[in-house]
C-alpha cells in the first residue's frame, strides 16, 4: 500500500531537508520552493496534505492558501501553516487552513500535527459519506444504500407464488427461510440483459420482511463522499420520475449521475405486509 503524500512548501532549503528528514518514512514527500511552483504541484499531484510556509518568493503562502480554498478541486486538501509568524499564522485558520505550527518545531510536533491534521480532514470527508451497492437492470444502473442490504446472492431456482402482481410471482428458500422474490426489471418495465442463471439476488429487510429484488449484476460496496451526492431537496424537477418518493440522491461518479434509491420503493407497503401471508399460502398449497 502507497503512502499518503505531503508537499513540503518553503523557500528554506534547511527546512524543507529538516521537514523531510522526520515525515519520511511515514508519507512519500514532495517539495517546492516557492508558492507559483506549490501551486502547480498542488494541482498535478493531488496531496494528501501541503505544509506550508507564509513569507516566500514570488508568490506568498496566503496568496497559495486562498487560490487552494476558492479551486473546488483542492479546496479539500488540508493545509497546514509552517511559520514563525504566529499572528499571520493564525488569520490563515480564518481563511481554510487545518492548523498551525510554529517554527522552530520538534519532530515529535511536527509528526503529531501532521497527523492529527490529516486525521481530521479525514472525518470530515466522511461526514454524509454513503456506502452503496451499484446495481444494474437492463439498461439502467442506480444504487441502494448498503445499511438496507442483507446479503447478495446468485439467483437460485425459484417456485411460483399463485398470488401477487406480475413482478411478484415467485419466491426461494435461503437457509430454510421462504423470500419472495421481486423482479425489478417488471416492475420497472425493461428487459433483463442476463439470463435467469446469471442474475443476482439483493436481501433486503423492510419493516420486519425480507424480500428478494431480482437484479442483472451487482458490484462490490463502495463508499462516497459526501461531496459526491446530490441529495434529493438538491435534485432539480418536482417529481424525478415514478419512483420518486423513494429517491435518496444522485450519486456522481465517473462523470454520470445515477440515482440513490430506498429499495423498499419497488413495493407498496400494503403489499409488504401481505407477503409473509402469500408465503404461507404458496407453501401449504405446495404440501397439500
Amino acid at each position: 500500500m502507497s503512502l499518503p503524500s505531503l508537499l513540503l512548501v518553503d523557500d528554506s532549503d534547511a527546512i524543507l531537508a529538516l521537514e523531510r528528514a522526520i515525515l519520511s518514512g511515514h508519507y512519500t514527500i514532495h517539495t517546492a520552493s516557492n508558492g507559483r511552483e506549490a501551486l502547480e504541484k498542488v494541482g498535478r499531484l493531488r496531496p494528501a496534505a501541503v505544509l506550508l510556509d507564509l513569507s516566500m518568493p514570488e508568490m506568498d503562502g496566503d496568496e497559495v492558501l486562498q487560490r487552494m480554498k476558492a479551486d473546488p478541486a483542492t479546496a479539500d486538501i488540508p493545509v497546514i501553516i509552517i511559520s514563525s509568524e504566529k499572528s499571520r499564522a493564525e488569520a490563515c485558520l480564518g481563511l481554510g487552513a487545518e492548523t498551525f505550527l510554529a517554527k522552530p518545531f520538534r519532530a515529535d510536533e511536527l509528526l503529531q500535527t501532521v497527523g492529527e491534521a490529516m486525521t481530521s480532514a479525514w472525518q470530515r470527508a466522511r461526514t454524509g459519506s454513503l456506502l452503496v451497492l451499484r446495481v444494474t437492470v437492463g439498461e439502467l444502473e442506480f444504487a441502494i444504500p448498503l445499511d438496507a442490504v442483507r446479503e447478495v446472492l446468485l439467483h437460485p431456482a425459484t417456485r411460483p407464488l399463485p398470488t401477487g402482481p406480475a413482478y411478484l410471482r415467485e419466491y426461494v428458500e435461503v437457509r430454510g427461510a421462504a423470500l419472495c422474490v421481486l423482479d425489478v426489471a417488471r416492475r420497472l418495465g425493461v428487459e433483463h440483459k442476463l439470463t435467469r442463471v446469471e442474475r443476482m439476488l439483493v436481501v433486503i429487510e423492510a419493516e420486519g420482511v425480507s424480500l428478494a429484488l431480482a437484479v442483472d449484476t451487482v458490484k462490490d460496496p463502495e463508499e462516497y463522499a459526501a461531496a459526491d451526492i446530490d441529495r434529493r431537496e438538491r435534485v432539480g424537477g418536482a417529481d424525478h420520475g415514478p419512483l420518486r418518493e423513494g429517491l435518496i440522491g444522485m450519486l456522481r461518479s465517473g462523470g454520470r449521475s445515477l440515482p440513490i434509491l430506498d429499495p423498499r420503493v419497488f413495493i407498496a407497503r400494503g403489499l409488504l405486509r401481505e407477503l409473509p401471508a402469500m408465503l404461507e399460502a404458496a407453501e401449504a398449497g405446495r404440501n397439500a
